[in-house]
């Protein structure tokens, strides 16, 4: 145990809990099932454990909003694990976080650098705060149809073109697990006097392994969201919101925190952090390892199957830091368009003949994820599914052609909260072209918009809407299959400021 591990064996909330349950007290508190004393078929199905740890923050459990005991010290064990000052326990994911972040730092008017390729709670979190974007195009790589990085040379020119600018957000990694060169925009925001804010959720691995990409807090960002539950081991919901140094108040991040956020916080969800803590910072660089010790293996087998590639380190070269700094290698973007199939027919398919459920199908590639709980068998099942699909599909010569798929994005004539508060009226997708989005529609997974409120709705964003509908992907919008949601300039007090009459 080196010198940063002090102290990380401990699991205070988590045996705080166990304590607490194993007194058997009279609970006279919420939740209604009084620690399992009620019975209903998730008990009897599953394991009657959950309801018995339920509890709801008991006297000497402290309180997730003002923590002064157990909560206060996972939460500040985490902070040291991940090398920042503070640490909040989201069970409100990532998602959470990233509200949370955008409320505690913007106003209303306060622009701020991100890139085009954010989730959707990025965009709900401009919504809610009444910041204005300054988006910066990802680099896009159009043979396999994902967006990539932000090459930071952008970012710093975006900088320069906006010097009032409060803040700059960055993806690290993207869901494919690219990263850009955070440290390099963190130094330049920070000459600027920029806030620096990262969406972390698929990069939690990263502060546990000398051998991947450097996290926000290395890299010197402000304030970040990291999925614990994504690839280090905590439950479904789990996140921490990490800040360092003085350019954010964290008294205000508490603030904005307990905004969104349940008043009855999971006491489980907790326990999993702490307990996935503890594991990862005391054994993380041992797992991840492992985990690219698999990677390694899996890449090396699946490059002999016909039809199929998955990209390794020599990824970043190919694309000559256009955007792709580095890479996490625990992300298998596994190429499958030589099959002469979609992705999103691969993803079914490979549920189908051999049980495997991988993360996500595109267009072009399917995306598998290694993590502390992945084996070899776990990889096994994959490459032998692959396999069976190259033998049903493969044809050396004459196989169905799939398209590249290019990504364009819509421009932005409105900000995204005047965007969405605008009267707004319902029309056929045919007929919006060339309008304005009342409403944000993305592909899910990975929930990154196609258009949202505010942006001109391009034919290129239609033949994508279209395109997921007809290939049998997940379209996430308020309105039904073929209608959009677009603003009603007529009715629109702030048609004329905006030059939209």
């Amino acid at each position: 145990m080196n010198k940063n591990d002090c102290g990380q064996e401990k699991t205070p909330f988590l045996d705080a809990l166990v304590k607490y349950v194993k007194s058997n007290p009279t609970a006279l508190d919420v939740p209604g099932h009084k620690l399992g004393s009620f019975h209903t078929d998730l008990s009897r199905k599953i394991s009657n454990v959950f309801m018995e740890y339920d509890a709801n923050a008991p006297y000497g459990m402290d309180n997730l909003y003002n923590p002064q005991g157990v909560i206060k010290e996972a939460e500040a064990l985490a902070a040291k694990a991940c090398h920042a000052d503070h640490c909040l326990f989201s069970v409100n994911g990532t998602t959470g976080g990233i509200l949370t972040m955008f409320v505690a730092c913007l106003d209303v008017k306060d622009k701020v650098i991100l890139p085009r390729n954010v989730h959707k709670s990025v965009i709900n979190s401009l919504i809610i705060s009444g910041a204005v974007p300054i988006f910066v195009d990802p680099e896009i790589d159009h043979t396999l149809g994902v967006a990539n990085g932000t090459n930071a040379d952008k970012v710093i020119e975006a900088m320069d073109e906006n010097p009032t600018a409060k803040a700059v957000f960055v993806i690290n990694p993207t869901y494919f697990g690219v990263v850009s060169d955070l440290k390099r925009i963190v130094r330049e925001a920070h000459r600027r006097n920029m806030i620096v804010m990262t969406d972390e959720a698929h990069g939690s691995n990263f502060y546990f392994s000398s051998k991947l990409p450097l996290s926000a807090m290395d890299c010197g960002a402000d304030i970040t969201a990291t999925s614990i539950h994504k690839n280090s081991g905590s439950l479904t919901q789990t996140s921490f919101i990490l800040t360092k140094g003085e350019r954010v108040n964290f008294s205000e991040v508490r603030r904005a925190f307990a905004m969104f956020s349940s008043t009855s916080p999971n006491a489980i969800l907790m326990a999993s952090l702490d307990a996935a803590r503890k594991e990862m910072a005391l054994k993380g660089e041992k797992i991840i390892d492992k985990d690219l010790s698999l990677a390694s293996y899996a890449r090396k087998e699946i490059n002999k199957i016909p039809g199929v590639h998955v990209y390794g380190r020599e990824y970043i070269k190919e694309q000559n830091n256009s955007g792709v700094y580095n890479i996490d290698e625990t992300k298998l973007v596994i190429q499958v368009t030589g099959l002469g199939m979609y992705g999103y027919e691969v993803y079914k398919e490979l549920r189908r003949i051999a049980n495997v459920q991988v993360e996500l199908g595109e267009v072009s590639v399917i995306l598998a994820l290694i993590g502390p709980g992945t084996t070899k068998k776990h990889l096994d099942n994959l490459i032998n599914g692959l396999k069976e699909l190259s033998k049903q599909h493969y044809k050396a010569k004459g196989s169905r052609k799939i398209p590249s798929y290019n990504y364009s994005y819509s421009k932005a004539v409105v900000p995204p909260r005047e965007g969405y508060d605008a009267p707004n009226k319902i029309v056929n997708l045919k007929d919006s072209i060339g309008e304005i989005s009342g409403e944000t529609v993305m592909a899910y997974p990975p929930g990154i918009p196609i258009v949202i409120p505010g942006e001109i709705i391009s034919s290129d964003a239609i033949k994508m809407i279209e395109f997921f509908h007809k290939e049998g992907g997940e379209v996430l919008k308020d309105t039904t299959i073929g209608k959009i949601k677009i603003i009603d300039r007529s009715r629109w007090h702030l048609a004329k400021e905006f030059n939209l009459e």
